[in-house]
């Protein structure tokens, strides 16, 4: 919940300066349509859904892009995305139930013999190539509207166990490929939002909503205290929150700025 409160004071903030600074000032010369290369960090909020939601709780994303849009505003675009939670991993005393100390208590015997506390937490990598459309609300901003992409693409996640207080090596190194439940798989991506792009380099960005879609397997031959199919193909589903700095390789036309 605090992560969510900082996306959406941060988009607000944004919001806030960048129409603070344009209502401000008198720009000779219109607008134009630009085609550039692009690259944003986008910061997101996810809540996990289907199979999905029986294994982590909501957890934060990071993006990297790299992307062109072209002057009819066409958006291309390569996603990297990484995800990682806070000891948010569900099930963790049932996976782990034949190592610990006492049922139902997270601790489990650490190499000095004494208890090693255990946190899990979802760490989650993918790849995806995005086409999109920006449909513009005002003809004075021509490169601000509507975003719209879908993309397609590559999916992995994981829980990640790390000991506390002493080491468990139990969850060390290959013993760790024992309860992990890694899986990987094939992602879908819709994403419905707000495209802004300013005269100004520093106040282009993007807020909204996406939608994935993933159907993954595991990726190990044997886990431990699991009782599903090896070839069992799951429904992972991510609702995100997202915002996005943009970051424009080429500029637009140089225009007179007068500030009152």
């Amino acid at each position: 919940m605090k992560q969510l409160i900082i996306i959406i004071t941060l988009f607000l903030a944004s919001i806030s300066s960048s129409f603070a600074q344009e209502n401000g000032e008198v720009i000779v010369g219109q607008d134009k349509p630009i085609s550039t290369p692009f690259c944003t960090a986008a910061l997101g909020w996810t809540f996990p859904d289907a199979d999905m939601a029986d294994k982590y709780e909501s957890f934060m994303n990071l993006n990297a892009n790299l992307g062109w849009k072209t002057k009819q505003n066409w958006l291309y675009i390569v996603e990297f995305g990484f995800g990682f939670g806070s000891d948010n991993a569900k099930n963790k005393d049932q996976i782990l139930a034949g190592i610990m100390t006492r049922e139902g208590d997270p601790f489990v015997i650490s190499r000095e013999g004494s208890d090693a506390g255990v946190v899990g937490y979802n760490r989650n990598l993918s790849i995806m190539g995005k086409v999109g459309k920006v449909i513009p609300l005002s003809k004075k901003r021509p490169n601000s509207g509507i975003m719209l992409t879908l993309g397609l693409g590559m999916i992995q996640h994981q829980i990640i166990y790390q000991s506390t207080l002493e080491v468990a090596e139990q969850l060390e190194g290959d013993y760790a490929y024992l309860y992990d439940r890694q899986v990987r798989g094939v992602m879908a991506s819709g994403f419905i939002g707000y495209l802004h792009m300013s005269k100004k380099s520093y106040t282009n960005f993007y807020v909204g909503l996406e939608i994935d879609q993933a159907w993954t397997k595991s990726t190990r031959d044997y886990q431990i205290n699991y009782n599903l199919s090896k070839n069992k193909i799951f429904q992972d589903r991510m609702f995100t929150l997202k915002v996005g700095w943009m970051f424009p390789f080429f500029g637009r036309d140089a225009d007179k700025i007068y500030y009152f």
